[in-house]
């Protein structure tokens, strides 16, 4: 069930959805912060997938790519006190220049962000990127013009638990059937991540 839930603290306000998931996972739900940047609602539809797999989300939409990395800031400061998260497991996802954001982020906040799944990130701010020590998992289509993928194939190999996976025939904009794969993907990635 989603349902919409601003969040307020000294940092400023966010609106955002709040995606219950639809069969908890027993004794720890981990939580996806998503960011949706640009018209396409990618970032919803991952978050209903992954609620209907026992995963909360909480998705909100940025106008840049700074509010995008304010908005992953305010969002895990303020919901891993929430007692439905295990505050121990927040990732971070994005597409596009979102997934930029993410990272930026989880950079930022450290390891205490416990990975970062990127879909096509088109990545501005490596400097403040590389540093990241959690979980990074990188889809990468091989005809990606925005987002190349020899550029993130070096990016995960310069991270410390960096993975990428290369979607054959899959541009920077995806096929319906590459969302599928990205959100299984997503998926089986959280829930790997729980052990």
């Amino acid at each position: 069930m989603e349902k919409e839930m601003t969040l307020i603290s000294a940092k400023g306000k966010l609106k955002g959805i709040w995606g219950e998931a639809v069969n908890p996972i027993e004794g720890m739900t981990p939580l996806v912060i998503l960011a949706k940047t640009g018209d396409k609602d990618q970032a919803y539809w991952l978050s209903r997938y992954l609620n209907d797999a026992g995963i909360l989300t909480f998705t909100f939409e940025a106008e840049d790519a700074a509010s995008a990395i304010s908005g992953y800031h305010l969002a895990f400061d303020e919901l891993r006190n929430d007692d439905r998260v295990a505050s121990e497991y927040i990732a971070f996802a994005g597409y596009g220049e979102a997934g930029n954001a993410a990272a930026v982020a989880a950079s930022e906040i450290g390891r205490s962000v416990r990975g970062i799944f990127l879909m096509s990130p088109v990545i501005k701010d490596w400097d403040k990127i590389k540093g990241y020590q959690g979980r990074s998992y990188i889809v990468a289509g091989s005809d990606d013009d925005q987002a190349p993928l020899a550029s993130l194939e070096m990016m995960a190999k310069q991270l410390k638990q960096g993975e990428l996976l290369q979607m054959r025939g899959a541009g920077h904009d995806y096929r319906e059937e590459d969302w599928e794969r990205a959100g299984m993907l997503l998926r089986t990635w959280v829930l790997t991540g729980l052990n």
